[in-house]
Order: C-alpha cells, then sequence, then structure tokens
C-alpha cells in the first residue's frame, strides 16, 4: 500500500467551517464592541440626569439643565447642572460638567420643534446693549434658561426630556419622563 500523502476532502471542508466560523464571530464581536460605546455614552447621560434630579430632591431645590454659553445653533456638546436661587439660575459645580463623547450632540426637542429659538446667551457672549440674532432673525434673549427643570416634589419638566444623536452611526437615544413610574427612560432610535 501506498502511504498517504495530503489532507483528505473531509478534514479541508472541516478546517474551512471552522475558520468561517471564528471569522464570523470576531466580525460580530468587533460590530457589538464599536456599538457598545454609544450605548455606554447614553447610559453615562441618563445617571447625570439621575444624579441632578436626585440633588434636587435631596436639596429640596430647584435644578435645571442649561446649555452651554458657546451653543448658538440646535446641537449641543456640553450641558451644565443649575441651581434656581433667588430668582436667578446659577451654574453649579456639583455635578460637574457633562461632555458629550464620541461625536455626539444633544437637541433639546418637543413634539418635533426644536427649542433652540429660546436660546439664552452668557453676557460673555453678547454685549448688554446688542442683540445676538439666529439665522431665522429671531432674538436671543441675554439671561440664561434651562431646558429641563427638576423639581424637589419628584417632577420634571418637559416630559420628553432630549434626544442624544450619534451621526457617524446614525443612532439616537431619546429621554422621556415616565410619570407613572416616576423615572427617566431612554428610547433607541436607528435613523
Amino acid at each position: 500500500m501506498k502511504s498517504q500523502r495530503g489532507f483528505t476532502l473531509i478534514e479541508l471542508l472541516v478546517v474551512a467551517a471552522i475558520l468561517v466560523t471564528l471569522f464570523a464571530v470576531v466580525t460580530y464581536s468587533i460590530y457589538q464592541s464599536s456599538e457598545r460605546r454609544y450605548f455606554s455614552e447614553s447610559e453615562r447621560l441618563l445617571a447625570w440626569i439621575n444624579l441632578i434630579f436626585e440633588h434636587a430632591k435631596l436639596e429640596g431645590a430647584v435644578y435645571g439643565i442649561l446649555p452651554s454659553s458657546e451653543a448658538i445653533d440646535s446641537s449641543l456638546t456640553s450641558l451644565h447642572p443649575a441651581l434656581y436661587y433667588r430668582r436667578e439660575w446659577l451654574e453649579t459645580k456639583v455635578p460637574n460638567v457633562f461632555v458629550i463623547n464620541h461625536n455626539g450632540y444633544v437637541r433639546f426637542d418637543q413634539d418635533g420643534e426644536s427649542l433652540t429659538k429660546s436660546f439664552v446667551v452668557d453676557d460673555t457672549l453678547a454685549d448688554k446693549n446688542q442683540a445676538l440674532s439666529i439665522s431665522n432673525d429671531e432674538v436671543i434673549e441675554i439671561e440664561r434658561s434651562p431646558f429641563v427643570i427638576f423639581f424637589p416634589d419628584g417632577y420634571l419638566e418637559p416630559r420628553d426630556i432630549m434626544s442624544l444623536s450619534f451621526p457617524e452611526v446614525n443612532l439616537s437615544f431619546v429621554f422621556k419622563w415616565n410619570s407613572e413610574t416616576s423615572t427617566i427612560e431612554v428610547e433607541r432610535f436607528d435613523n
């Protein structure tokens, strides 16, 4: 009998099937890990919002979320906590300013209508004697006011808080107030 050289067809097919399976598993895990960072960012924002909400309830004070003073368009890349004190909104140091990572941005929309027309700008951006205008010729007020308000009795306004969007992957997370459970919920939307 002759001695066998090489591999049989069955052995080659088994090795090919194993390689295809490994390639599929690695591809799937890479896709999942790249998308996971966006979920992590939405969870981080939810934790930050809940922290402000807890501060409002524990301190018995009204808190809010201010847009960054540099933002003049409809997309924000940082959010500032604020405390209502003596008829004025004051930025607080606790919790820290929330900076959005991974090229994401936040929009404050309500029923599909952007709330950016009620943007208010800091004294550092506009002279008190001048009015700053947006592209649609609406005047921006000098005094800043929050887009979201947290009351000490466990209520917040507006019901549809905000959306966190990542244009690179066409992914959005919408933060909403659930009045039945008194919690803030996050919904994912693929654009």
